[in-house]
């Protein structure tokens, strides 16, 4: 969901979208890597163009931010004639928006959580518990003042470069869908976040459009 509200605040900032579902349908694929059976890191990192040798998070952390920017820029302008343009900056903004959040909300939690003399629970169940929290929150907001989900109803699917099948694009726009109202999931919503805060969220997703909107013009 972040992604989603990332993206609908880059079009509120002045980017030009012509194509709205493939747009958001963009914003969510680079995970679309979910779908396919066996994929693991290395996987994930094609789809998020990282070098197949470190794990994501330090690749962001260590790249030099305004080099990448240029990187995913031009990833987006060389292959805007293989592939929907809005489809293609929906994916690139995805991408930029992993590089960001870990850079601030992430390494933020990160220093939190290791100064912490007694850790509430293990470092990644904490983090997804407060992450899966604010997740909730943001869909709860857009479900009942958004368009996206309309747009999300009625995208095309192909083939995206050689990094995702349609089917596999296909497959993980419905599992978006219905993720937050899947029985299984409510437990997850539950509570307080620990380490992550709400006002984290909300700087962040203004912060992060704000970038994206200027590099990205």
């Amino acid at each position: 969901m972040l992604h989603l509200r990332i993206a609908k605040n880059c079009i509120a900032g002045g980017c030009q979208v012509s194509d709205m579902p493939q747009f958001y349908l963009g914003a969510i694929s680079p995970d679309a890597i979910h779908s396919r059976p066996g994929a693991g890191r290395l996987e994930k990192n094609v789809t998020h163009l990282i070098p197949s040798g470190p794990q994501p998070k330090t690749y962001w952390c260590d790249v030099d931010q305004n080099e990448y920017f240029n990187f995913i820029a031009q990833f987006v302008a060389a292959n805007k004639h293989s592939a929907n343009a809005d489809f293609l900056l929906g994916y690139g903004i995805h991408i930029l928006t992993d590089m960001y959040w870990t850079r601030t909300v992430y390494k933020k939690f990160m220093e939190e959580y290791e100064k912490s003399s007694s850790p509430i629970s293990e470092m990644q169940k904490v983090y997804y518990h407060d992450t899966d929290i604010h997740e909730y929150a943001i869909y709860r907001n857009c479900i009942n003042n958004s368009d996206i989900w309309q747009y999300l109803q009625i995208p095309h699917y192909a083939n995206f470069l050689d990094l995702l099948t349609a089917e596999e694009i296909k497959l993980w726009n419905e599992r978006t869908q219905n993720w937050f109202n899947a029985p299984e999931n409510q437990h997850k919503f539950v509570g307080e976040p620990k380490y992550i805060s709400a006002l984290d969220t909300e700087n962040f997703m203004s912060s992060c459009a704000e970038l994206i909107i200027s590099k990205m013009r």
